[in-house]
């Protein structure tokens, strides 16, 4: 599997507004076979096929995601980006929380690293 490879700074950027789609084989092209998923406070994912059942899955309790950057630090094939993230829900309301994302690319520059660490109580408050 080839991902997007992209070799200028932005690639984080790139990755955000693909997942902002909601669109799961745009993003699943950027994942390799050893794709490392961290989300939240859920036990690791690993995996091409885990790590697709679990963005189907969360994506089906949304209607909508935009990423907002506030921070982006890039070191070669890491990166780190801080993010206000405003989810729409399935009853239409947006909640917008913090969000700080490590991705790591492989040799074929697809990810081998997503880690997302967020609170994701006030999506999910009444």
């Amino acid at each position: 599997m080839t991902g997007p490879a992209l070799a200028h700074e932005d690639w984080a950027g790139a990755f955000f507004r693909d997942a902002d789609t909601l669109e799961l084989p745009r993003l699943m092209r950027w994942f390799g076979p050893d794709i490392d998923l961290r989300l939240a406070n859920v036990p690791p994912i690993a995996g091409h096929g885990p790590v697709e059942v679990t963005f189907a899955e969360f994506w089906s309790g949304i209607r909508g995601m935009r990423h907002e950057r506030e921070t982006l630090v890039v070191d070669g094939d890491s990166a780190f980006q801080g993010s206000q993230v405003t989810y729409t829900r399935p009853d239409g309301r947006d909640v917008t929380m913090p969000v700080a994302s490590h991705l790591r690319r492989d040799a074929a520059g697809t990810l081998d690293r997503l880690w997302i660490y967020i609170d994701l109580g006030p999506l999910y408050a009444d």
